[in-house]
């Protein structure tokens, strides 16, 4: 299993989602997980008893790693954030962190 392995149980949303995202990352130089798991599913999120995101198509751990420039404004970078929302936004998807160490993905 890698850092960047798509899930079980994910929507052909949360699929589409987390390709696009895989290769957005990959193209952007930001894989480095930091030894994180990146990506689950709302159910997995769900029996961890998070208390966001339950309800998304697809969650992003980000704590520590690259993707959190894509995703979380603590790292202000606003422009990467940008990006990651025009590519999510053809999906018929959009991102919205949850906490400081996660996102979720939302149906548009």
């Amino acid at each position: 299993m890698t850092d960047l392995q798509q899930p079980d149980n994910l929507s052909e949303k949360g699929k589409q989602a987390h390709e696009a995202i895989v290769a957005f990352l990959e193209k952007n130089g930001l894989t480095y997980t930091g030894g994180c798991r990146t990506f689950y599913s709302p159910k997995e999120w769900e029996e961890r008893k998070e208390d966001y995101g339950c309800d998304s198509e697809l969650v992003i751990v980000h704590d520590g790693g690259d993707p959190g420039d894509a995703f979380s404004y603590d790292r202000e970078n606003y422009k990467m954030i940008e990006l990651m929302n025009e590519t999510l936004k053809p999906l018929g998807v959009y991102s919205e962190q949850c906490t400081c160490w996660y996102s979720a993905i939302y149906l548009a």
